[in-house]
This record gives C-alpha cells, structure tokens and sequence, in this order.
C-alpha cells in the first residue's frame, strides 16, 4: 500500500544462473534528491575500499559515530542506510516513502541524519531505511551527496577523490586528467560528452554492435545491462544472436526479475571502444522511468568501469574522463581508445 511521502525507487540486483563473469548487479534509482549542507566547497582524496561486488566504499561517520562503509552509487539519486545501523544509532524517525523494487512496491521508513561525513564534506539528509540483508552494506552514497562535484573514481590507487570547487569549463576537451596519472600517454584518457539532469548524465550517441542507443555510467551495478529495446534492434541486425543463457535479478524489496545474457562484440561510447564483452538483457523500472523503455539504452557497470585505471565524473560541466589501465593478459571486454572523429 503507498504511504504518504515520496515516491522512491531502489534496487540493488543480485545476478544468478549464470557462470562467472556476471555476478551481481546493483541498480539504484530514487525520485527525488536532497540539498546538501551548504558547507564551503572542498576537494579531497579518499581511500577507498573494495567490497565483495567490487564497489569502491567510503568510511563515512554519522552524527560524529563510526565509522561506516558505504557504497558510492552513480546510479543512486538519493543515499540510503542499512537498518541496523539507524537502529544502533537512534537516528530520528522521518516520514514514510513508498520504494519501488524490481517486481513489488513497499513502504520504507525514513530516518533524519544531521551530519553525515566522508572526509572534509558533510551532508544533512533524510535517509531511506532498508534491509542491511539486502543492501549487504552500511549504506549507499548517491547523488544527493555527490551530485554538485567531480568525482573521480580511481580504481588502480583504490581512492575516491570528490572535487566540489568551481571547475567548469565551457570546452568539454579541458577537462582535466587524473592528477595521479599524469605520466601517461596522451592516447590513453578519453572525455566523453554528456547531459542530463538530476545528476544522471547519459550519453546519447553510443552504439552497440551499429545499434545507436543510449547510455549510463552507474558505479552501483556490477554488471552492464541493455534493455529489451536494445536486444530487439541487435537481433534484427543479427539473426544468428545467441543468448548465453539465464539469470533471476533479486531486487531489494525482495522481488525477482528473469534477464538473460548476450554477447556484443562492440560498444562504442564515444572515442572509447569495448569489444568481446557481454550485456544482461532486463527489463527494470528504470529505463521507463527515463522514458526509454521503448528507445535502446543500456547502463554501464562495474565489469566494465573497472578495466580503467579511473573514471571522472563531473557533474557540473557534465562530462566523463576515463583513463586506461595497464594491459591486463586478457581482458574482458577489452578497451580501447579511437578517435572518432
């Protein structure tokens, strides 16, 4: 039954049936973000830690208590905080909100944070409360605590640097490298340009395997994710598709939804190329929410995010910096960077 308050949507997908490779995927999704305390702008490096899904988790501390590890979602609009944890500390209780899962709506409460902290920067939130079972962490960060900064996701010095000065440039090319990467070769860092709005920048004129569809980069979801849409246009292109086989999404709300595997031979996101990789083929709330349940989309995960070295997220010129990694033996998929033109 809905309950008075927000409407939210939040899932975090555990993958299974299929062999390794695929594992699980966390896909978060929330109506509406929160102002953030309107502390002066910072910017700091943060070490970061790397969690069974291969999310990079923040120590956070609430109310001056922790700390805590917390997940650090792209994908999420809103943070949430695991039930044990605003139990132990007390938290005031906040309104209700109806969360929205995979297959089931449920009522969630809420509690009232007055000073979450990660580093220099501090928020004051009403957080969603779910299950610690389900989350399987102390919390989740989303884009109500990162959305007005840079954030660089660095995989190969596990950091999570967040720049919230003002940076922006009217030319998307100035977008500034990886500090701690520096001595790389210029070839091996792309931008790619994006929009959107509430946070959720997509990038429009990606293709899959000639398929024109549109993408987003979710640092919550372990694996990548096409829509029916896009698993129909592929297979007008190619009658010989094969699917690899099944998976079932658990959501948390504790429904299920079916997906089920693809090879693509190429993903271009702009100047950046994937090829010999996979996709999941599934159907959640979110692409209709973005009304593009009839238009090809496809977000891009972990499997895929972590092949690079970083990843920068500004928000404000709203832009994506990726940085390669040193050549693994065999990658998958691998990456390259092209000039497009």
């Amino acid at each position: 039954m809905r309950q008075e308050g927000a409407r939210l949507s939040r899932r975090a997908f555990t993958c299974a049936g299929i062999g390794a490779g695929i594992g699980a995927l966390g896909l978060s999704r929330f109506a509406r973000a929160q102002a953030p305390v309107p502390d002066a702008p910072q910017n700091a490096a943060l070490a970061a830690r790397v969690d069974a899904a291969s999310h990079l988790t923040l120590n956070v501390t609430i109310n001056g208590q922790g700390p805590f590890r917390f997940v650090v979602d792209t994908g999420a609009e809103r943070s949430v905080i695991a039930d044990n944890v605003a139990a132990a500390l007390q938290l005031p209780v906040g309104p209700s909100v109806t969360v929205d899962g995979i297959s089931s709506r449920v009522s969630a409460p809420s509690v009232r944070v007055e000073r979450l902290a990660f580093g220099p920067f501090t928020r004051r939130l009403v957080m969603p409360v779910l299950p610690r079972l389900n989350l399987q962490s102390d919390g989740y960060l989303g884009l109500d605590a990162l959305s007005d900064a840079r954030v660089t996701f660095d995989f190969a010095h596990r950091q999570v640097r967040i720049d919230e000065r003002s940076v922006i440039s009217p030319h998307y090319a100035l977008l500034p490298r990886d500090a701690s990467h520096d001595d790389a070769p210029p070839d091996t860092s792309a931008v790619v340009r994006a929009h959107g709005k509430d946070g959720h920048l997509r990038v429009t004129d990606s293709r899959v395997d000639s398929v024109v569809a549109t993408a987003f980069v979710d640092t919550g979801a372990e694996v990548s994710v096409g829509n029916p849409a896009l698993y129909d246009a592929l297979k007008q292109r190619n009658k010989m598709l094969t699917e690899l086989g099944a998976v079932m999404l658990s959501g948390v709300t504790g429904g299920q939804l079916p997906g089920v595997v693809i090879p693509v031979r190429r993903i271009h996101l702009q100047d950046i190329l994937f090829s010999d990789g996979v996709l999941v083929v599934a159907d959640p709330p979110d692409f209709t929410t973005w009304r593009l349940n009839h238009r090809p989309a496809l977000l891009i995960g972990l499997d895929y995010l972590r092949q690079f070295a970083a990843v920068t997220i500004d928000y404000r010129d709203q832009a994506m910096r990726f940085e390669l990694a040193a050549v693994t033996p065999h990658p998958t998929p691998a990456v390259s960077i092209e000039q497009m033109g």
